[in-house]
């Protein structure tokens, strides 16, 4: 229950920050004065101030810090949620992994009812494949005659 809620608001969080890195990079002025330099005319500096480049680089970078860091925040829980144990988590709780039988057996003893018994069968149980009946072979047609160039 308090991971589904933890990964809600961090999830949000990373929703949030992706919307705002979104509208801050449109509205920032690049070098070269293109994008929205080029449409507004430096619009930003004039709602902004003087002093837009600075405010906006740096929120720039600290929502993107915030966009990473909930991102891998995001990645550990949702590899945590619904994780089945693993071998090395089975074999820190003292249980040992069962051994793979090299043969196996004819059936399960009838004392184990949770396991229904399994009968093997025996090669010579098996009937042999039959092959496909042969397609009767015919004889190729004859070549037809070249026909003879007509004389004038």
């Amino acid at each position: 229950m308090l991971l589904s809620v933890l990964f809600g608001v961090v999830f949000a969080i990373e929703l949030i920050c992706a919307v705002l890195l979104i509208g801050i990079i449109l509205i920032q002025q690049s070098k070269s004065a293109g994008g929205l330099g080029a449409i507004g005319g430096g619009m930003t500096e004039s709602v902004f101030g003087a002093a837009a480049g600075n405010i906006l680089t740096r929120t720039t970078v600290i929502l993107t810090g915030i966009f990473l860091g909930a991102t891998l925040v995001l990645a550990v829980l949702a590899s945590h949620k619904g994780k089945a144990p693993s071998l090395a988590d089975k074999l820190a709780g003292g249980a040992a992994p069962t051994p793979v039988a090299e043969e196996p057996a004819a059936a399960v003893p009838a004392s184990d009812a949770s396991v229904p018994a399994m009968e093997v069968a025996s090669p010579d149980a098996v009937p042999p494949l039959e092959a496909p009946a042969a397609a009767p072979e015919t004889a190729p047609a004859p070549a037809p005659a070249p026909a003879e160039p007509a004389k004038n």
